[in-house]
């Protein structure tokens, strides 16, 4: 009779141990697919991402070209702010491999594609009071700001500003 129980306890603690691993299974599936879910989400959010700093650095590229023929800044300066926003998608996708200060991301995009360049940028950007505030926020909508303060800076000093109308003193009689 004792062994019975023991038969019928034993039985009992296999049944619990099977419903469990079967509750375990389904949670795991369901906590998979999820995982699946957001990782697809993810990955789509990622490629928005990149297709918005390209579409970012294609309409300042374009902004900066149609500024270019009467601005007053010289054309190493010009250079400079194309660089800048050249760099834009390729260091949204440094920044989303491996987290990094903005500035190591423009010396790695430099040293990969400017030969080394970032010296001078550097020294560009401090030459220039309105881009600091920009490029010491150290992110990466502080550096989409800086790119697009250099533009404006090209189209500030365009030739093609609109001149102040002079209104005449009125003559006194």
């Amino acid at each position: 009779m004792g062994s019975i129980f023991v038969v019928v306890g034993f039985f009992l603690i296999v049944v619990a141990l099977v419903v469990k691993i079967d509750g375990l299974t389904k949670e795991h599936k369901r906590l998979l697919s999820q995982f699946k879910m957001r990782d697809q989400e993810a990955s789509h959010v990622q490629q928005l991402t990149y297709e918005l700093a390209e579409e970012c650095c294609q309409m300042l590229l374009l902004q900066l070209n149609h500024e270019r023929a009467a601005t007053r800044l010289n054309p190493s300066e010009l250079a400079h702010i194309e660089q800048l926003c050249q760099a834009i998608p390729v260091i949204c996708r440094e920044l989303v491999l491996r987290p990094q200060p903005i500035a190591q991301a423009l010396q790695r995009y430099c040293k990969k594609y400017n030969g080394d360049g970032y010296a001078e940028l550097e020294v560009f950007i401090n030459r220039h009071g309105r881009l600091i505030s920009s490029w010491q926020k150290n992110t990466f909508a502080g550096y989409l700001q800086l790119c697009q303060a250099a533009v404006m800076l090209v189209k500030d000093l365009s030739s093609n500003e609109s001149i102040k109308t002079v209104r005449p003193k009125p003559e006194m009689v």
